[in-house]
């Protein structure tokens, strides 16, 4: 339990409420934050690590009109750092400045999340928001409904029945959604084998455990006693895992798989996926970078958070975005390195300046180009 408990307190950890920014305002306020830092206004280079969905455009041009550069690209689908390009990047520049961020869409008139208009298909549909997050979560999704709706509770007399699909506790199977029995079925004696009531044609009949009686008893479950109903969401994170084999070249898989009850069961999956991605993903970019030999005697800054994309209104160019910063890892010159956590990351941006001195005008740049 002490393992289950530790995974929720990470999906608790990320705070949105009091913690966004609107993205402009966060863009001139990080540029202004690596100022202070000692860094050099027109030596900075930007990088990105962002997914390639169309909706992350807008954070790219302003990346480029703060930092007067257009920001390298460090990031790969579903907004994974691509660190295999860490070398290529560090002698581009001579400060450098990482911003890493999963994204998640909005949609304000329904108020949830994970859904983007898609201004440029025929009919301006919604459509999933990452779309990589939505195709990882979809099987995980998929066998935890099934789990929910084939498992039975009923009951009879004074007895309080569970009924289990028989896929939902034979291990053997290579990979699928498992029910765990020691918290739903009341237990034998020691060194006795657990006996069902009775067995069906695809499922077996348990007494229910006594702590998932007064389980449901605190959250006002109403048990059946005409016919075994759907546990439902009920079947809470800690009742069940999942096995499955992982695609290896599925970085989001990898971040997520252990998480995956907890953002399955969330009243919000594709936010709790994203704001699990970045944790996980910072966490493992930190390492990298401070392991990066082209890294070192250099000035750099690798923060990491979340883009909340909010989904445009037919007719409407660009979007309402924001920005939830997570961590940031500060390094300089001679070594010294720290990172910030979230609260006092957010209070140090919220110290500097949203206006930028040097920040850029696209058109006049273009127009020089087209003069030239």
């Amino acid at each position: 339990m002490i393992h289950k408990l530790r995974l929720k307190s990470i999906l608790g950890n990320f705070k949105i409420k009091d913690h966004t920014l609107e993205y402009e305002d966060f863009m001139a306020r990080f540029y202004n934050m690596c100022i202070d830092e000692g860094m050099e206004h027109g030596k900075i280079m930007p990088s990105r690590a962002f997914c390639s969905d169309e909706s992350q455009g807008m954070p790219i041009i302003l990346i480029t009109k703060h930092f007067s550069a257009f920001p390298f690209n460090h990031g790969i689908v579903g907004g994974i750092m691509a660190e295999g390009r860490n070398g290529a990047y560090a002698h581009h520049g001579n400060d450098l400045a990482i911003i890493q961020a999963s994204h998640v869409g909005y949609d304000k008139d329904t108020g949830h999340f994970g859904r983007y208009r898609r201004l440029q298909t025929h009919d301006c549909h919604l459509s999933s928001n990452c779309g990589q997050i939505q195709a990882t979560l979809d099987w995980y999704q998929k066998e935890y409904a099934f789990a929910s709706e084939n498992t039975l509770l009923q009951k009879v007399g004074d007895q309080y029945l569970i009924t289990i699909d028989k896929m939902l506790f034979q291990q053997a199977h290579s990979e699928g959604v498992f029910l765990d029995l020691s918290e739903l079925v009341a237990m034998p004696k020691e060194g006795e084998k657990i006996t069902p009531i009775k067995i069906l044609s695809t499922a077996k009949v348990y007494s229910a455990s006594s702590d998932l009686i007064d389980f449901l008893k605190q959250r006002n479950y109403q048990w059946s006693e005409n016919k075994a109903a759907p546990i439902g969401d009920a079947l809470t994170p800690d009742l069940f895992t999942f096995k499955r084999e992982i695609d290896q070249n599925n970085q989001n898989e990898k971040n997520l798989f252990q998480y995956m009850p907890w953002i399955v069961t969330s009243s919000e999956p594709m936010l709790s996926a994203a704001e699990v991605n970045v944790q996980v993903e910072f966490d493992k970019s930190y390492r990298n970078i401070v392991r990066e030999p082209a890294y070192q005697g250099r000035k750099l800054i690798y923060i990491a958070g979340l883009n909340i994309d909010y989904s445009p209104e037919e007719g409407q160019l660009f979007s309402e975005m924001q920005f939830v910063p997570w961590a940031v890892y500060i390094q300089d010159v001679d070594g010294s390195h720290r990172v910030l956590e979230q609260d006092e990351l957010y209070e140090k941006l919220l110290s500097y300046s949203n206006k930028n001195p040097n920040i850029m005008d696209i058109n006049e740049a273009l127009c020089k180009i087209s003069e030239s």
